[in-house]
């Protein structure tokens, strides 16, 4: 009787589990990353006052990154400046600034946690993770060391729907993977955002929780 009990008690969470899950999954394809305005309007912002104390500048593309929505949604969003297209992307914080959020940040060397604020998206490279965009970071204080910090945006396996539901069914809950501090795109997706990016890209990096 009792392992009767137990097997109903075991089968009861699973089928629930094989229930929920298609739907998971449906409501992770399906996410457009819609930015939050405020965050939108704060990179805007830094950027055009960046553009004005450098007029040789020229931005083209824009990409709002906003740690206070978890690293499972796309955070990501490229604005080009021209057509005002949008197109948004999961993309990993540093592994010291948090799990399934970015809640810690820094701009000291080999401390593993992402920096925030204004990025000028410089030169392709190929490099140990394949393509990849190096960064100046434009804010002395928070992001003044991306350089040597080698600080870049580039590609992994572990930023994918394959590997949220593996962090979920492994018990870390859902969340991709976590970098050494790099913007860390999907390798599908890493070759389109190189070329929205590495024409007068920047990048602004916000931690919502703060507004």
């Amino acid at each position: 009787m009792n392992h009767r009990i137990l097997a109903t008690a075991l089968i009861a969470p699973l089928l629930l589990l094989l229930v929920l899950l298609p739907l998971g999954v449906a409501g992770l394809v399906r996410d457009e990353g819609k930015p939050d305005d405020r965050a939108v309007a704060e990179a805007m912002e830094e950027l055009f006052r960046h553009a004005r104390q450098h007029p040789d500048a020229e931005p083209r593309t824009l990409a709002v990154v906003d740690y206070s929505r978890p690293s499972f949604l796309k955070r990501m969003a490229v604005f080009d400046l021209v057509s005002g297209k949008c197109t948004a992307y999961r993309v990993a914080h540093g592994k010291m600034s948090g799990e399934g959020y970015g809640l810690r940040f820094s701009n000291v060397p080999e401390s593993n946690m992402s920096s925030l604020g204004l990025f000028r998206v410089g030169r392709t490279y190929s490099g140990e993770h394949g393509l990849a965009l190096r960064l100046e970071g434009l804010d002395s204080l928070k992001n003044g060391n991306a350089a040597s910090r080698d600080i870049v945006v580039h590609s992994a396996g572990y930023v994918s729907i394959p590997y949220i539901l593996l962090n979920l069914f492994t018990g870390y809950g859902p969340r991709i993977g976590r970098s050494n501090g790099c913007f860390v795109v999907s390798r599908e997706e890493i070759t389109p955002l190189a070329l929205e990016l590495g024409r007068g890209g920047f990048i602004y990096a916000r931690d919502g929780r703060t507004q």
